[in-house]
């Protein structure tokens, strides 16, 4: 089966892909030694009293695996659940497990907690969302103190110390592989045949033909399903509703975004008709401080700008750094075709699926 390959790609990256294959086939090795290591029980997979569902993916960088974990957790409450969220964090900066969620509305802000973390726990005021290094601990405590009864663990597909009992895998639907080729020389995290594990596989973006079938003829037998990034809500810096998405046609905006994917953030912005005067793009997970607060808000007087444009993840960083300036925040979600059916996977999975190593 033919996968995009590099074509296009510059001279520079070819050669470099080529120099690093040795490497990218020790670490697939690597990958399948860890993973059969797990299997047969030298590495030990805990478990928790309660059943774990994952979101991730085969690559690196993003294919929107928080928003897919907020719509897990959606689809669970409104099922009358009681799940958590779980996640390494990102530059939480504490050791053990971080309670950045309680559950009862309490929330730690970013710094100290990691982002997506903070964002989520924002988004869900009533949901425990804990990070830690040993997701295993996190996820029990999350069981055991704060009375969850369904873990939703971000990023875990590859996590095998913590056993899951369902995975869902978002793969892009254009260039979804890169260039083919396992880290380091490439961006695929594990060999495409791991795509066999998935209990459903979500395909995010415009979906080419080409990629259906490629994930089709890898997976066989595992569900599909196809996902768009779509508008949900404008907020105000706080998090709290603010104007109607429709308030944007038309209004000046300095965009700001520190995200994996800037373009699909500039793409929604212009299907909602905003007139963005400046796009200040910053690296994904980018940690904010008063220097770009200081450029940010000059060029919203340099410009004439309404006010700052941002993402959810970012305005929980930028909020307290821009305090005094007009901030708006996009919400976004998924729309899923097929969603009645994914969300009965999802329910039956937390009702007790298998178990996986």
């Amino acid at each position: 089966m033919a996968l995009e390959g590099e074509e296009g790609a510059p001279v520079w990256a070819r050669v470099f892909a080529w120099w690093l294959a040795p490497a990218g086939g020790l670490y697939r090795a690597g990958m399948a030694l860890r993973r059969r290591l797990y299997e047969g029980g030298v590495l030990a997979s805990r478990g928790v009293p309660v059943p774990v569902l994952s979101v991730g993916n085969l690559t690196l960088g993003g294919t929107g695996k928080t928003p897919a974990a907020a719509w897990l957790v959606s689809r669970l409450l409104e099922a009358g659940r009681r799940p958590a969220l779980v996640s390494r964090g990102y530059r939480g900066g504490s050791p053990g497990v971080t309670v950045v969620g309680d559950g009862k509305g309490t929330a730690l802000p970013s710094p100290p907690a990691g982002d997506e973390a903070a964002m989520l726990a924002r988004r869900f005021p009533r949901v425990p969302v804990l990070t830690g290094a040993v997701r295993a601990d996190a996820a029990e405590r999350a069981a055991r103190e704060f009375g969850a009864d369904v873990i939703v663990l971000d990023d875990g597909f590859q996590h095998l110390a913590l056993r899951r009992d369902w995975d869902l895998v978002l793969v892009r639907g254009e260039r979804p592989w890169g260039n083919g080729r396992v880290f380091p020389a490439g961006a695929l995290r594990e060999p495409l045949s791991a795509l066999r594990r998935a209990g459903a596989v979500l395909l995010t973006g415009n979906v080419a033909p080409e990629t259906r079938s490629q994930v089709a003829a890898i997976a066989r037998g595992v569900p599909l399903f196809t996902a768009r990034m779509v508008p949900e809500e404008l907020l105000d810096g706080e998090g709290r509703p603010a104007e109607g998405l429709g308030a944007l046609r038309g209004r000046r905006a300095v965009a700001v975004s520190g995200i994996a994917r800037p373009e699909g953030f500039m793409a929604i912005l212009a299907g909602l008709g905003a007139e963005v005067a400046e796009h200040h793009a910053y690296p994904d997970h980018a940690a904010y401080g008063a220097a770009d607060a200081a450029r940010l808000t000059e060029s919203l007087r340099r410009t004439g700008a309404d006010f700052l444009l941002t993402t959810e993840k970012d305005a929980v960083k930028l909020a307290p750094l821009v305090r005094g300036a007009p901030l708006r925040a996009l919400r976004v979600g998924f729309e899923i075709g097929g969603a009645d059916a994914l969300a009965r996977l999802v329910r039956e999975a937390a009702s007790g699926g298998r178990a996986l190593p």
